[in-house]
């Protein structure tokens, strides 16, 4: 069985925080936080704060919402007519075939976009795994920028697709 190493998903996480330029502003999401599908647990997060050391209540309120959006996730992924809705993305995402490293294929993933309170969520699940991989942004960051953005997350995240979790 692989064992996930924090500080390579630390790093993965961080580098989702970095900001988005685009001719008019520039986006910063707050935070990136990898779920676990089962229980809506954090198994690892990394936020965009002032203090380096995020404080009780922080983490508490990103403890339930990302309990608040496993559980929509949940109710989305068996609702056939919520993944026909427009905040539910399919996305095609590139995948190394694991005979040949100069090949790749292609899996189909599922994003869909939330609104907690006055935030902008983004959640998918990591493909074939138990991991679902959450962005947080307030409410000017733009939902079509935010699927993008974990789009290409989700293929920094190719490592650990199929990871069960015990």
């Amino acid at each position: 069985m692989t064992m996930l190493h924090s500080t390579n998903i630390k790093q993965l996480l961080q580098r989702t925080l970095e900001p988005t330029h685009t001719p008019v502003s520039t986006y910063q999401i707050q935070s990136a936080v990898l779920v676990s599908r089962k229980s809506g647990s954090i198994v690892s997060f990394v936020t965009n704060s002032v203090s380096k050391v995020p404080s009780n209540d922080s983490i508490n309120n990103l403890k339930m919402m990302a309990l608040l959006t496993k559980e929509k996730w949940s109710e989305d992924e068996q609702d056939p007519k919520a993944q026909a809705t427009k905040s539910c993305y399919h996305v095609t995402i590139n995948t190394p075939d694991s005979g040949s490293a100069a090949s790749s294929s292609q899996t189909t993933s599922r994003i869909y976009t939330f609104e907690l309170e006055d935030l902008h969520t983004c959640v998918a699940q990591i493909p074939g795994s138990d991991l679902l991989l959450l962005l947080i942004g307030d409410s000017s960051y733009p939902h079509g920028l935010l699927v993008m953005r974990l789009k290409s997350a989700l293929g920094a995240f190719q490592d650990v697709y199929g990871y069960k979790l015990d």
